[in-house]
């Protein structure tokens, strides 16, 4: 109408291709993920624990003591197992000090060895007609007897016991042998089993178990199972409360200790379709997952639950107030016996300790949950709602503006599941909603971008940067070369990569971190350029480069080992000139070998570069410097191969990931006419040829004299390590195997 002003059209218009294309994705990363969870469950653990640091814990109960078989108790008492004459000591102190409950993470299935030397000697006197009271007064009582007895006086003590294996769903009976395929009485702990009409879950079982000594097993007040079974990553979080075998199912040993210190109250697991529903003990509901399994509440690093030496309490030294009217868990922690793991709070953990913390966790009530039905149901309707939220956000938003309601998006969920991790107790997963969120996101961004067609040019212009002048002057020379495909190629590969960059990268400002990369990268870069190398990715913080190809040079691995020395000189010199370098450090990894060398990708896009089991194991030698705590690593071959009087030590072998063999390394720290001082490093190779010649004693004694005047030194420590690790022969030559980069 005449007059009446238009209304002004918004310039936002909503995609709906986009919209349904993020729908698209959010069901096709659900899909992925559901067919392989693995990828994300390792993050999630890692993710999860840390979520757990920032949890405050319930008060301790200090109702639960470690009596430990440690380096003391064994110094003073002898090598471990030791006699059951004085485990019967023991378990008389622990009666003298009124302990309520003793519980054995110790298994006690065969005779003590001096009873059957007793029981030979027994029989040849017999057959010289000694009469038994005689031999009674000669040998004096069995071992096995006087802690049988022991145990029984006490009257709470409860004793471990395993099974031969166990796994989800129904287990053949065990073949192996001492195993037994049906319980013997007395019988060990188990649940009062309430199952759901019709409900047949696929639950943990066992084929077989090894119950303790029946003189032992009759004196106890029960068993308990001590198997437990680690995340994929490795670590130990859970603690299984139920294992079905013979008809039952049948009680941990942590969870037999506190029935036994709560006076004997009713237990009842119950059984549903899913699984396992409830694991109730007296008035305490214990959260587990489908398969019986509480999570562990760890209440610190080792050590954090009170702990007494074995010998102590022999010898009764313990102030009374430290075991009386508690549960007491006997464990081995000594040095190199094995009984460790690792867990979310440290590595060597004593297994003995994840009991105890099982124990404060009920004790304490500090319970976290999670679980299919619940915790990965309700994480998964999260990742859809995100997902639909993003892709919604995506079709009406510019790009920067998506970015923005992705991380409000994103970050309001994470701060949903702390809030329940807090204050309900309840573990939700973080990983997959996250990833969901950001996967949408960037895929949809990248969709846009490419259909609108925004920057093109520009884009154009800055790839040009990538392109190494030496390929591209051969491709000048040579227009043949512009075509997919290559050749095999002897060549020198390096790696370098800032350590610790990431964390660096977290606390940096954006800004001020890509200046500062700058200023590395092109003091790096020309070192390579001007040795005659190529510089083939640029990742991040890291360097890929090569000599030997395109054109052959001289002596590919001395070009590459005398650029790795100037880089490290070179970032030297920047420490001394600008302070942003003063904690800095590369680590850097060469090889040599023949791999392909030439132009791979597409028809329309590809690179000249390397393919080769070479450039992954220079890759891997990088990696190695952060394990070895040094900064150069060089194959032993290419070290040969470079023929300079360089200051160097022989590090041994080393077997990698994704490499069958071991590979000989070096460590090169510089040249014999740069100034370098050569006296450690020739020691150290004097060192290594002394335990080549058998005599590991004097090599040890050196390393440890070694290590003295430089601490720090990983190598040295890792050689002892090694040596105080070995039974028997010591190594000739040290092997050292990493399952990871």
């Amino acid at each position: 109408m005449p007059g009446v002003p238009k209304k002004r059209r918004s310039g936002r218009k909503f995609h709906w291709t986009t919209f349904v294309l993020g729908l698209v994705v959010t069901a096709g990363f659900l899909l992925f993920f559901a067919a392989y969870p693995r990828l994300l469950v390792s993050l999630e653990l890692k993710v999860s624990d840390a979520r757990l640091r920032a949890r405050s814990h319930r008060p301790f109960s200090n109702k639960v003591v470690i009596v430990a078989i440690d380096d003391k108790s064994i110094q003073q008492i002898g090598h471990w197992p030791w006699d059951r004459w004085t485990l019967a000591s023991l378990e008389q102190a622990f009666i003298d000090y009124k302990v309520k409950v003793v519980a054995y993470d110790v298994l006690f299935t065969e005779r003590d060895p001096v009873d059957v030397e007793r029981g030979a000697l027994t029989v040849k006197l017999r057959t010289l007609s000694v009469s038994d009271e005689k031999i009674q007064g000669i040998l004096g009582p069995d071992n096995d007897q006087q802690f049988a007895d022991a145990i029984r006086a006490h009257g709470k003590t409860i004793l471990a016991y395993n099974f031969s294996d166990h796994m989800i769903g129904a287990a053949l009976p065990t073949k192996e042998a001492n195993y037994r395929t049906s319980v013997i009485d007395p019988r060990p702990m188990s649940w009062n089993v309430q199952t759901d009409p019709g409900a047949a879950p696929k639950l943990i079982s066992a084929g077989g178990y090894r119950p303790p000594l029946q003189m032992l097993n009759r004196a106890a007040k029960k068993t308990g199972f001590v198997d437990a079974d680690s995340d994929d990553d490795g670590h130990f979080r859970e603690e299984m409360t139920a294992i079905g075998f013979d008809g039952r199912q049948w009680a941990s040993l942590f969870i037999t200790a506190v029935w036994a210190f709560q006076d004997q109250p009713a237990r009842e697991l119950k059984i549903g379709a899913a699984g396992i529903t409830r694991a109730v003990l007296g008035n305490t509901d214990i959260p587990v997952d489908e398969l019986g399994r509480m999570m562990v509440t760890y209440q610190g690093p080792a050590g954090t639950i009170p702990h007494c030496s074995a010998a102590d309490v022999i010898n009764h030294l313990v102030n009374p107030d430290q075991l009386a009217g508690k549960i007491v868990l006997v464990g081995v922690t000594g040095t190199g016996l094995g009984d460790r793991a690792v867990t979310p709070v440290g590595y060597e953990f004593p297994r003995v300790e994840i009991h105890a913390n099982a124990i404060e966790t009920i004790l304490s009530r500090d319970f976290v949950h999670r679980s299919k039905t619940e915790t990965l149901v309700m994480e998964r309707v999260w990742a859809v709602l995100l997902g639909v939220g993003v892709s919604m956000a995506t079709a009406w938003l510019s790009a920067s503006w998506s970015v923005v309601a992705m991380l409000v998006l994103a970050g309001s969920y994470f701060l949903f599941a702390q809030f329940t991790l807090l204050e309900r107790g309840v573990l939700l997963g973080v990983v997959l909603p996250l990833v969901i969120t950001g996967g949408v996101v960037l895929i949809l961004l990248g969709y846009r971008y490419i259909t609108e067609g925004r920057e093109k040019g520009h884009l154009r212009r800055a790839f040009e940067h990538y392109l190494h002048p030496d390929v591209i002057a051969s491709v000048v020379d040579n227009p043949e070369g512009l075509r997919l495909g290559g050749e095999r190629r002897h060549v020198a590969i390096l790696f370098a990569d800032i350590v610790g960059f990431t964390s660096l990268a977290e606390r940096s400002d954006p800004v001020q971190l890509v200046a500062m990369l700058h200023v590395y990268m092109t003091r790096m870069t020309n070192i390579i350029l001007e040795s005659g190398g190529v510089v083939d990715k640029l990742m991040g913080d890291g360097i890929m480069a090569f000599w030997g190809a395109p054109y052959e040079v001289e002596n590919p691995a001395r070009r590459a080992i005398d650029a790795a020395l100037q880089m490290v000189t070179a970032l030297e010199s920047l420490r001394r000139e600008d302070s942003r370098f003063l904690n800095l450090e590369v680590g850097i990894g060469i090889a040599t070998g023949d791999p392909i060398a030439g132009n791979f990708g597409g028809e329309r896009r590809f690179d000249y570069s390397l393919i080769g089991d070479s450039v992954n194991f220079a890759s891997r030698l990088e990696g190695l410097t952060r394990k070895f705590g040094v900064r150069f690593l060089v194959s032993k071959d290419a070290f040969t191969e470079a023929a300079r009087p360089y200051i160097a030590r022989d590090i041994g072998l080393v077997k990698v990931k994704g490499k069958a063999s071991l590979v000989a390394i070096m460590e090169v720290v510089g040249s014999r006419d740069d100034g370098v001082d050569p006296a450690f490093y020739d020691q150290f190779e004097r060192t290594v040829e002394l335990l080549k010649d058998g005599e590991a004693e004097r090599a040890k004694a050196q390393l440890e004299e070694m290590l003295t005047a430089r601490p720090n030194d990983e190598v040295v420590s890792l050689y002892l390590a090694k040596l105080n690790e070995s039974h028997g022969e010591p190594p000739r030559e040290m092997v050292f195997e990493f399952e990871t980069k």
